[in-house]
């Protein structure tokens, strides 16, 4: 019995090892990514040029890549919705607060010759980020400016993100 409860936790002693130890080429690949990025711009631009801001012209935010290679992001419309007017709330209160908020973790990696950032979402707010988890996010940066931008040749659509360092 001793020494299958040493072997149990020799094995859960490794897997913890394992889950702790950082993604291959996160931080080492691109160090400067490292720390938290408040958001600026949150932009989305239609095939038709239409321009959109989901989250306000000015939306709150940070992205958090960490050394380990652990990543949070948050992001929140400003101005922001109205209280509940009621608890619990109602369904259309429960719909509006939620398309008002962004919200995922998992871990992150860089292709710094390609120049992608993959975000590899663990949990999300919305489950659809699920669906396909390694995302992947072209970027560049430039001292305290992190920028990231998907451009789709399929549909002509653009994402643009601004991020800011926080010092």
């Amino acid at each position: 019995m001793r020494r299958l409860m040493m072997a149990v936790a020799l094995s859960c002693a490794v897997a913890m090892a394992a889950a702790a130890a950082p993604p291959a080429g996160a931080a080492t690949a691109e160090p400067g990514l490292v720390g938290a990025w408040r958001l600026v711009r949150f932009e989305d631009t239609a095939a038709d040029g239409k321009v959109s801001y989901p989250f306000g012209e000015h939306p709150l935010g940070y992205f958090v890549y960490d050394p380990t290679g652990h990543l949070s992001v948050q992001v929140m419309r400003n101005p922001p919705i109205a209280p509940f007017a009621q608890a619990p709330p109602s369904e259309a209160e429960v719909r509006g607060a939620y398309g008002a908020y962004l919200a995922y973790f998992g871990t992150w990696r860089v292709d710094k010759a390609a120049h992608v950032l993959h975000h590899v979402i663990e949990g999300a707010l919305n489950p659809r980020y699920l669906v396909n988890p390694d995302q992947t996010r072209p970027y560049r940066l430039a001292g305290d400016t992190l920028v990231i931008e998907i451009n789709d040749p399929k549909t002509g659509r653009r994402q643009y993100r601004e991020l800011q360092r926080v010092r």
